[in-house]
């Protein structure tokens, strides 16, 4: 997802993986490291991911920490009179305690007035993209009206944002409906979380919702292609099968369209050992006359 996964990825190792780095963390963490760790959120670029060693370090050392101290210091931050302060106070209460194997925010309903009060009143793009993000990472489905304004919202980013924010609700018939809309988007990145959401996440199943997917199939970025191909395996529809084949032939193959193989071929998980040209003759085999159709 590019820049736009930075906001809510912050806590992720290079693997993927939320780094489980709270105990350590805590245990290292005094009064002045924590306001040193805070300053250094606002030192560097905040809107380059790759800085490494820069403010998104800082921010992810302060969640990993994710003391009462931690949540303290962001919620005055969340409603600081500087937007850069008030910004990275949601940024950090969004995923604060969070890791691969505490998957819940810490202090959640705090957090939750503390962004629904932020939100009220912001008019920063920014700002505002921060609290539909931390909307999502807090799961808290009271939220799901909140976010749905912004949907429409001319600002790209605050549009992703929203998107973002409806995918952690997918299974929410007013989250699905939003998602429908969002599919169409001219943005090819919100097209692609739009359409994650809808066919990946959700476990929702109608025709409206089939035939979104089946659209995304002609899609002129490959990423979007991948997620429809994805939520249709995962469906059983046998439309995804041209495409899902064209997308085995490619040089890189991503697990969503390996998984969406291993559904309509009625296997119970990737088999490791398996190629793409495997998974390929696997298909024609069992859909030759469907293929032949086509």
């Amino acid at each position: 997802m590019g820049e736009r996964a930075r906001v809510f990825l912050s806590l992720m190792g290079p693997d993927g993986l939320f780094c489980d780095v709270r105990y350590s963390m805590k245990q290292q963490a005094t009064p002045e490291s924590i306001d040193e760790l805070f300053r250094l959120t606002l030192v560097g670029d905040y809107d380059n991911e790759d800085d490494e060693g820069g403010p998104w370090e800082a921010v992810s050392k302060l969640q990993a920490i994710g003391t009462r101290e931690v949540f303290d210091h962001a919620a005055a931050w969340a409603r600081n009179n500087k937007p850069a302060k008030r910004r990275r106070g949601i940024d950090i209460l969004a995923q604060l305690g969070k890791s691969e194997t505490q998957p819940q925010v810490t202090f959640a309903a705090e957090t939750y007035a503390i962004v629904v009060e932020t939100l009220e009143t912001e008019l920063d793009p920014q700002i505002i993209d921060s609290c539909l993000v931390a909307f999502g990472h807090l799961e808290n489905p009271a939220a799901v009206p909140l976010v749905l304004p912004y949907r429409k919202n001319e600002d790209p980013d605050v549009r992703f944002a929203a998107c973002f924010a409806l995918s952690c609700f997918a299974d929410d018939p007013r989250a699905v409906e939003a998602l429908l809309a969002l599919t169409e988007d001219p943005d090819d990145d919100i097209r692609d979380w739009a359409t994650f959401g809808l066919g990946v996440k959700s476990n929702a199943d109608s025709e409206a919702i089939r035939e979104a997917l089946v659209e995304r199939l002609d899609d002129e970025n490959q990423d979007t292609r991948e997620e429809a191909v994805a939520g249709l395996g995962k469906r059983g529809d046998l439309r995804a099968l041209p495409t899902l084949i064209d997308l085995l032939h490619e040089e890189e193959v991503s697990f969503g369209v390996v998984e969406a193989a291993c559904h309509l071929l009625e296997m119970t998980e990737v088999d490791e050992e398996w190629t793409a040209d495997d998974y390929i003759q696997a298909l024609h085999e069992r859909y030759a006359g469907e293929l032949e159709a086509e």
